[in-house]
């Protein structure tokens, strides 16, 4: 559902991961994403943000075991 305050525009989704209520505010990337595809799975910054670092480490293990 969009909203605007203050003259801002902004979409309230739910995270897919932990299922809490986000809000993404006009002229960012997620703003975009969730305007072209609101049914989409989309994450709150802080999920973002802990999937990306387990990415990481992920990455880094498989780096130091040599492993696919």
């Amino acid at each position: 559902m969009q909203e605007q305050i203050d003259g801002v525009f902004r979409f309230r989704s739910t995270c897919n991961s932990c299922r809490r209520e986000f809000y993404v505010i006009e002229g960012t990337q997620a703003y975009d994403r969730v305007k072209r595809n609101f049914k989409g799975m989309h994450c709150c910054e802080d999920c973002k943000n802990r999937i990306e670092l387990e990415a990481q480490l992920q990455l880094g293990r498989r780096l130091l075991t040599g492993r696919d």
